[in-house]
């Protein structure tokens, strides 16, 4: 049995986080959802251990594989644009750290994740178990591909650029749902795009600038 956190340890966390909030609070993110959701997650567990101090900072940190875990206010931005239900399901694809994962799964009924790289889901499903969260599969695969066995999702997001958003993905969306995903060349500054699948076709809506790494083709060798 591990022993407790020092009483100092846990409120300057405690104080991070609260500080987190408010900065949240004063980029216009209001829904109280997601507000809640980021406040019950410990984010120190989601980066590495040399990292913990700066976890609450808007930081793309370095994780494994040569990936970084997205800063904590585009989670929050993506959480709240994506505007989630209890009864929805949702595809992420690019598992990472997990800390996405984990917000989302703090709003859905159920959470599908795909990564390429077998390390980050295994460590990413050892976090999420940490936190107590148990409405995620996951599954190492080309993120690329969606999940077509399981669609259609009222939501789908991705933080890996793309030049455009695949067909493929857009097909795996349910009607009315939402799919965001930055757009864009890979070393240039992307748009965070958000599109909505209506009756009269696809609705788009820019959400701000973002430069993220590109989604990559197929299944890592090793890791």
């Amino acid at each position: 049995m591990s022993e407790p956190s020092p009483p100092a340890v846990e409120s300057a966390h405690a104080q991070e986080m609260m500080a987190f909030i408010l900065r949240l609070r004063s980029r216009g993110l209001t829904d109280q959802k997601v507000l809640n959701a980021v406040s019950t997650l410990p984010r120190p567990v989601f980066v590495l251990p040399a990292h913990a101090g700066l976890a609450w900072g808007d930081y793309a940190l370095p994780i494994q594989c040569g990936q970084t875990i997205t800063p904590p206010v585009l989670v929050a931005t993506i959480a709240e644009r994506l505007e989630i239900e209890p009864e929805h399901r949702v595809l992420e694809i690019g598992t990472g750290s997990g800390y996405l994962t984990a917000v989302l799964a703090r709003l859905a009924r159920r959470v599908l994740t795909i990564d390429r790289w077998r390390t980050l889901v295994t460590e990413a499903e050892e976090r999420l178990r940490a936190v107590a969260i148990l409405n995620v599969t996951m599954m190492v695969a080309d993120g690329r591909e969606g999940w077509k066995v399981q669609a259609p999702f009222d939501r789908i997001v991705t933080t890996a650029a793309v030049p455009e958003i695949p067909r493929v993905l857009l097909d795996q969306l349910a009607p009315g749902g939402r799919l965001i995903a930055p757009v864009g060349e890979a070393g240039a500054e992307q748009r965070l795009v958000m599109l909505t699948r209506g009756g009269e076709g696809t609705g788009e809506t820019t959400i701000m600038a973002v430069r993220a790494s590109p989604m990559r083709a197929g299944v890592a060798d090793r890791l």
